[in-house]
């Protein structure tokens, strides 16, 4: 957010009806248009109130009140609207270790309206492949991409490499002497 941003943002007034021009952000929604959809609202101390659109997906509400007028811009820099989504539970073995239960492919979609990073004020999604790898801020056509890499490999070890384990089971079976 730049510091223009953050000035306009902590000293605009309360309006009960908000001027038809009012942006919160350069790339929000007019305050009018917001208020027919589900909305946030964060209110300083000193009376202030900033608005802004509220995603139907997201799970938590950032509104808030009571906030010292210099930490507004603090608050709407740390704002991430947020939807988890499940992975896979594998049983997942560190090289000498046994295997325990793990999630992979889990992860979240995102949307960090005021974030330094541009890539983040649209949603995004957050994949978490295992533990702590993660590849974060995927696109629609980033996450297409990956998806079809996954497809790939599950045809791939579906149709190529379990046949070839059946026949050297089979093989194994048939001439190791147990």
């Amino acid at each position: 957010m730049t510091r223009a941003t953050k000035e306009r943002l902590t000293t605009e007034p309360t309006r009960k009806e908000p001027a038809p021009d009012h942006h919160i952000h350069p790339e929000a929604t007019p305050i009018t248009a917001a208020l027919s959809a589900r909305t946030w609202t964060i209110t300083t101390t000193n009376g202030y109130t900033t608005v802004g659109y509220l995603p139907a997906w997201a799970d938590d509400d950032p509104s808030t009140t009571n906030v010292p007028p210099q930490h507004l811009g603090t608050e709407l820099a740390d704002m991430n609207h947020h939807q988890p989504f499940p992975g896979q539970r594998m049983t997942i073995a560190l090289t000498d270790t046994p295997g325990i239960g793990t999630v992979i492919l889990s992860g979240s979609i995102d949307c960090a309206p005021y974030s330094e990073d541009p890539t983040a004020r649209l949603p995004v999604v957050n994949l978490q492949l295992v533990d702590d790898y993660w590849l974060h801020n995927l696109d629609p056509d980033q996450l297409g991409v990956i998806a079809s890499q996954l497809r790939a490999q599950a045809d791939h070890l579906d149709h190529e490499v379990r046949p070839a384990l059946i026949s050297a089971r089979e093989d194994w079976t048939t001439h190791h002497n147990a």
